[in-house]
C-alpha cells in the first residue's frame, strides 16, 4: 500500500511503486507535516494498538474478577503447569511432552510464562494470563508493523482481519496457554517482522528471531511454516543484496565515482539475529549434547519413521488451507462454522472462492502498480500456504486440526494482502469522485473512517467473548478439586500428614471399557496437581515419564498411599481390597488406601 507522509492513501507514482531495492528517480520533496498532524497521527497509532490488544486485556480484566473463585488446570495445561512450575528450580531444557513419546523443541513457552507464575505469587489463573498477555503483546505488534510499513488505514485493515478470524477461532483461544495455541500469534507478528525486513527494515531481523523461536520450540507442526519463512526472508534478501551491488556508483559533485557504501546495518542486524537465535536454541542444543539419545535426535527419527497409518493426503491439506481463505466471508455473512477438531472443517466453497479471488487480483494489482509491499507481503502468504498444505498432508491417523492451528495465519495475511492491494485502487475512486470544492476531504479519511469503525466494533465484540470465555482443559465445575480435597482429608484423617516422615502419595489412573480418547488421564493430571500444591509428596508410574518428567515418577515404588482415578459409572476397575472410595463428584471418584507392605 501507498501512503503519504500523514499515514493516508496516497496517490500512487512511479517512484513508489518500485521494489525497495530498485533504484529510482528522486521524487518531488513532500512539504513536512505541522505538528497537530503529527500529534494526531500519533493518537490514531496509539489507538490501534490499545484496539489490538483491547481483547486480551478484557480476558486479563475476567480472570482478575474471578480470582477468588476455585480454579484448577486438567490434562495437558496441568501437565505444563508443573513444567513452568519447575523452571528456576529444576533443569527445563525442552518444550511439552508430545504423545508419541518426545518433546517439543525448547522450553521458551514454559521461561516466559514463569514470569507470569512467579508474579502471581504461583496462581492457578498465572498460565492463561501469561498466555493473554503474549497474545496482546503479539496483536499489537503485528498491527503496529503494518502500520509502520503502510499507513493508518492499512494499520486498521489488517486489526479488521485479525479480530474477525479471532472470533472463528474459539472465544478461549486467546486465553488458552496449549502450546500449539500460544504461539500463533506471535508466528504472526513474527512474519510480519520478516515481510518489513525484506523490505528494507534491518532492524526487525533480530526481533523476528524470539517469535518464531517461540513458535518453533513451543510445537513441532510450526517447523514448516518457520522454515517456508525463512526461506523467503532470506530470498528476499539475497535479492535485496544482489540489486544493490549491481546498482552503478553514485557519482560525487567532483566528478570522481563514489563507491556504493557496506551495508554495515545489514551485517551488524544479522550477527544480532544469529546471536539472539544462538541465546534462544542454547537449552535444547545442551540437552541434546548432553542427553543419550538427545531428543532431537528422537525426534528426528521420529519425522524420518513410516507410520502404519494412511497419511491425510494433498487433497485434504488443500481444503483445509483453502478454508482460511473463506473464513472471513462465511464469518461475515452468516455462514460460518463451528470450530472443529478435525480438518477439514468444510467451510463454504463460495466463500472460499470469494477469498482465493480477491487474493489473486490483489496480487495482479500490485503485480501492475509494481507495489514491492503488498508482492512481498503475498509471497509469504504463498509461502505459508505451501506449507501448510505439506504439513496437512503428512499427518497419520486423525487429522487433528490443533496440529496445524497456525495455519490460521495464512487467512490473516491473505486479508491483510487484499486490503494493501485494493484500499489504493479504492482510494483512486473516491479521489476522482471528490467534489472540486471539497479536495479537503482526502480518500485516507473517506476510506479509513468506515475501516476503523468496522475495526472498533469487531475489536468491541471480541473483547466480549474473550471476557465470558473459559479455558480448555481446566475443572471448570470444580469436581476434580474436591476430588483432591477428599483425598487430602483422608490423608490426614488417617494420620499420614503429620510428622516429618510423610508418605508418598501415588496416583494411578485407571483404564475404562467405555470408547474415550483421553479418559482418567485428564482429571489424573489435574488432581496430581492439586495434591502437588498442597504440599503432598507426589508421585505417579514410571510410564507417566514423558508427560509428568522424571521428578514425579523416580519413586513411585516407595509409596505408602496410593489414590486411583477411575469413571464413576462403573466401567474402570473396582478399588483395590485396601482402598475404598474417598469421593464422587461427576464423572469421576477417588479411591484411597495404603498398600499392603511387601
Amino acid at each position: 500500500m501507498i501512503t503519504d507522509r500523514t499515514g493516508d492513501l496516497a496517490p500512487v507514482t512511479p517512484s513508489d511503486t518500485l521494489p525497495a531495492s530498485t533504484p529510482a528517480s528522486t521524487p518531488a520533496p513532500t512539504p513536512a507535516p505541522r505538528a497537530g498532524g503529527r500529534r494526531l497521527r500519533w493518537m490514531a497509532t496509539a489507538a490501534l494498538l490499545v484496539l489490538a490488544a483491547l481483547p486480551a486485556v478484557a480476558g486479563l480484566v475476567d480472570l482478575w474478577q474471578d480470582r477468588g473463585r476455585p480454579f484448577l488446570l486438567t490434562g495437558d495445561h496441568a501437565f505444563f503447569t508443573l513444567v513452568v512450575d519447575a523452571v528456576g528450580q529444576h533443569e527445563v531444557l525442552l518444550g511439552p511432552y508430545s504423545r508419541f513419546d518426545w518433546y517439543h523443541p525448547g522450553p521458551m513457552a514454559a521461561w516466559l510464562l514463569a514470569g507470569a507464575y512467579f508474579l502471581m505469587d504461583d496462581a492457578m489463573q498465572a498460565l492463561p494470563a501469561g498466555a493473554l498477555l503474549i497474545n496482546g503483546v503479539s496483536a499489537a505488534a503485528a498491527v503496529w508493523v503494518v502500520r509502520r510499513r503502510a499507513g493508518l488505514v492499512a494499520g486498521a485493515w489488517a486489526l479488521l482481519a485479525l479480530v474477525l478470524t479471532l472470533q472463528t477461532v474459539g472465544d478461549g483461544f486467546l486465553r488458552d496457554p496449549w502450546n500449539p495455541y500460544l504461539p500463533v500469534l506471535p508466528f504472526l507478528a513474527g512474519v510480519l517482522l520478516c515481510w518489513t525486513a525484506v523490505r528494507g527494515d534491518a532492524w526487525a531481523l533480530p526481533l523476528a528471531v524470539v517469535p518464531l523461536s517461540l513458535a518453533a520450540q513451543s510445537h513441532v507442526g510450526f517447523l514448516p511454516p518457520v522454515a517456508a519463512v525463512g526461506a523467503v526472508l532470506v530470498a528476499g534478501l539475497l535479492l535485496r543484496g544482489l540489486l544493490r551491488w549491481r546498482r552503478r556508483p553514485v557519482v560525487a559533485v567532483d566528478g570522481a565515482p563514489e563507491p556504493v557504501r557496506r551495508p554495515r546495518r545489514w551485517v551488524f542486524a544479522g550477527l544480532l539475529a544469529v546471536a539472539v537465535g544462538l541465546l534462544l536454541w542454547l537449552p535444547p542444543i545442551i540437552e541434546q549434547l548432553t542427553g543419550t539419545p538427545g531428543n532431537a535426535r528422537v525426534l528426528y527419527d521420529h519425522l524420518l519413521s513410516q507410520s502404519p497409518e494412511q497419511p491425510a493426503g494433498v487433497s485434504t491439506g488443500l481444503r483445509a488451507v483453502a478454508d482460511e481463505f473463506g473464513k472471513l466471508p462465511a464469518h461475515l455473512t452468516g455462514h460460518g462454522v463451528a470450530p472443529s477438531p478435525v480438518l477439514p472443517a468444510g467451510w463454504p466453497t463460495p466463500a472460499i472462492t470469494s477469498g482465493i479471488v480477491a487474493f489473486v487480483v490483489a496480487l495482479g494489482v500490485a503485480a501492475l502498480r509494481r507495489r514491492g509491499d503488498v508482492l512481498w507481503l503475498g509471497a509469504l502468504t504463498l509461502a505459508l500456504a505451501a506449507a501448510g498444505v505439506a504439513a496437512v498432508a503428512r499427518i497419520d491417523g486423525w487429522v487433528f486440526a490443533y496440529l496445524t492451528q497456525w495455519t490460521v495465519v495464512i487467512g490473516i495475511l491473505a486479508w491483510t494482502t487484499v486490503g494493501l492491494g485494493l484500499l489504493p485502487e479504492l482510494a483512486a475512486v473516491v479521489r476522482r469522485g471528490v467534489a472540486p470544492g471539497r479536495r479537503s476531504l482526502s480518500p485516507g479519511t473517506v476510506i479509513g473512517v468506515p475501516v476503523a469503525a468496522l475495526a472498533t466494533a469487531a475489536v468491541l465484540v471480541t473483547a466480549a467473548r474473550v471476557a465470558g470465555a473459559e479455558v480448555t482443559w481446566s475443572d471448570r465445575d470444580g469436581h476434580v478439586a474436591e476430588l483432591g480435597e477428599a483425598v487430602v482429608a483422608d490423608l490426614t484423617r488417617s494420620g499420614l500428614r503429620t510428622g516429618a516422615d510423610q508418605p508418598v502419595v501415588r496416583v494411578d489412573m485407571a483404564p475404562t471399557t467405555e470408547p474415550v480418547i483421553v479418559g482418567t488421564v485428564e482429571p489424573g493430571a489435574g488432581l496430581v496437581l492439586a495434591l502437588y500444591r498442597a504440599g503432598i509428596d507426589v508421585q505417579v508410574d514410571e510410564g507417566w515419564r514423558i508427560p509428568f518428567g522424571e521428578r514425579f515418577t523416580e519413586r513411585p515404588e516407595e509409596a505408602g498411599y496410593v489414590v486411583t482415578v477411575a469413571y464413576a459409572d462403573g466401567s474402570s476397575p473396582p478399588p483395590q481390597p485396601w482402598q475404598r472410595v474417598l469421593a464422587a463428584e461427576g464423572e469421576f471418584e477417588v479411591y484411597g488406601g495404603v498398600p499392603p507392605v511387601g
